[in-house]
């Protein structure tokens, strides 16, 4: 592992609140539209203006069609989280991160607006197509952005905010659900917590007049002292006289960026050049081990597994609320623990406990709710109420809180919108197909659909132990080498060492030795 430019010292207060700001915030755009339909779909107010619902011995039921229409509401928002992505991708790699935060922010405010105002399922489902791909897209971009603003040894619990905002989202966005429940009005139940979605669009663009761009897509396009700025006010140490590790850095920055601007990949040889191929298969792979674990079934179908438990409607959404909030602290736990056990880790665990999460839940809901007898089982429903909870605990510490960070981090800085891209991009096709079949396998195989996920996981947990490096405190300059690209690593940070010439800061020298070349080279600078 790189110990180069004074690891041990880089926290800037400065730094950590922009990182928080564009993590927390941007994050939030993404998480409450995303769990939103979790709580709508509970709304017997939604499924009546949607025409979803009939009668049946005086009661309502869902109608024919229902169970189609409603894994479409999920399905579509995931397509268009797959081509929000990947239109992202190229927007920032071409006008820059902020831009591209823009363009997420704009689809977002398209999508909210008209689902908010839906007067039809068909409408409903045309825009939640637009709400999934700008939503989506802050998961692409997001976490590229912050990474590329954080320290190396920080970069866990910085780039962490992003999945301490997406926690906060789906927590928001149950307890939405379940405060306007109470509301008289049946159409505010359902279109206020969809309209209040519209807040951090907008929050995020506020946001961007404050922050800076990312130095390294400056450096890509050659904007060299603009990204000298901002790194020396980003990595300021206090008490720091030469500011070794600034200089350090923004010097390893430029020479890495000097041949990563020779080398954009094209999507083709994300897949086709054996390193770029090795990081695309292990960043996609494991967004396909996490989304495989089920959280986005539990998720949006939670009411729907609540109700099948015997639960009304009012139960549903305080179980739901209750469930997403145990995400706080785990997400938490996940973030705090990133920079000192690393990722690996706590993604591989994450992983194992999902999947024996699932185990319980399965075997419980055969034995005492497939179905509920005469004489409910009261202690064997809280037992599978209890094992969804331990399942959301065990996902958070490492799929949400370790994954978002690993994702930005494992590409290298000319192919990391790429990268990222195709990795959320995975998870939003993983979860499409789960999505869109889920309404009907619940309601014909019931639990067996639990057994999926059970299996994917379990295969899953093994190859991310023989595959997954770990990549804690490596820059992103050097993460080339844990896969075997050596020669793209222009210099490595434990190769930088300053000679203090003069007190005071200037006339300081970088000097360089690239064991590669066996050459040593010295930056004055001023």
């Amino acid at each position: 592992m790189a110990k180069g430019f004074s690891q041990g010292r880089q926290w800037n207060w400065h730094n950590f609140w922009i990182c928080l700001a564009l993590g927390f915030i941007g994050q939030l755009a993404f998480g409450y539209p995303s769990a939103i339909i979790g709580v709508t779909l509970a709304q017997p107010a939604f499924l009546k203006d949607m025409d979803l619902l009939t009668t049946s011995n005086g009661k309502p039921k869902l109608s024919g069609h229902a169970n189609s229409l409603i894994g479409a509401t999920s399905g579509v928002f995931q397509a268009g989280a797959f081509f929000g992505v990947l239109v992202g991708s190229w927007i920032m790699d071409k006008y820059g991160r902020k831009v591209g935060a823009i363009y997420c922010a704009i689809l977002s405010l398209i999508g909210g607006v008209c689902l908010c105002a839906a007067q039809n399922i068909a409408m409903f489902i045309v825009f939640r197509f637009f709400a999934g791909a700008g939503s989506w897209a802050f998961v692409g971009l997001i976490p590229v952005y912050t990474a590329e603003l954080a320290p190396p040894k920080l970069r866990g619990f910085f780039v962490g905010m992003n999945a301490m905002g997406i926690t906060f989202g789906y927590v928001t966005a149950s307890y939405m659900g379940l405060a306007f429940y109470y509301t008289k009005s049946p159409a505010a139940q359902w279109r206020a917590p969809l309209g209040l979605a519209l807040l951090f669009p907008v929050a995020i663009l506020l946001v961007l007049l404050m922050v800076p761009e990312s130095p390294r897509w400056l450096l890509m396009v050659g904007r060299v002292e603009e990204a000298r700025e901002i790194v020396m006010k980003l990595h300021y140490v206090k008490g720091d006289v030469n500011q070794e590790y600034a200089h350090g850095e923004f010097y390893q920055m430029q020479k890495q960026t000097e041949l990563d601007r020779t080398l954009r990949p094209t999507w083709m040889e994300m897949f086709t050049r054996p390193s770029y191929r090795k990081r695309t298969l292990v960043a996609c792979g494991f967004a396909f081990v996490g989304a495989s674990t089920g959280v986005l079934v539990i998720n949006n179908y939670g009411p729907t597994i609540y109700a099948a438990l015997g639960y009304g409607t009012l139960d549903q959404l305080i179980l739901q609320c209750g469930w997403i909030t145990l995400a706080i602290p785990s997400n938490f736990i996940g973030v705090c623990l990133a920079d000192r056990v690393g990722r690996r880790p706590l993604m591989l665990l994450s992983v194992i406990g999902c999947c024996a999460s699932l185990i319980v839940e399965a075997a419980l809901i055969a034995t005492f709710a497939s179905p509920i007898g005469p004489i409910p089982n009261k202690a064997g429903l809280r037992a599978c109420i209890a094992a969804l909870y331990a399942f959301q605990a065990l996902y958070g510490c490492g799929i949400d809180g370790a994954g978002v960070v690993f994702y930005a981090e494992v590409f290298p800085n000319h192919a990391r919108a790429k990268g990222v891209a195709l990795s959320i991009a995975t998870i939003a096709l993983t979860d499409l197909v789960y999505l869109q079949v889920t309404a009907t396998a619940f309601a014909n195989i019931g639990w067996k659909f639990f057994l999926v996920f059970i299996g994917v996981s379990s295969l899953g947990a093994i190859w991310i132990y023989l595959c997954i490096p770990e990549t804690k405190g490596v820059p992103l300059e050097e993460i080339a080498a844990l896969f075997g690209d050596q020669d793209e690593v222009v210099i490595f940070s434990e190769n930088i060492h300053f000679n203090n010439a003069t007190q005071g800061g200037a006339g300081a020298e970088v000097g360089v030795t690239q064991k590669s070349e066996k050459v040593a080279e010295a930056l004055e600078i001023m």
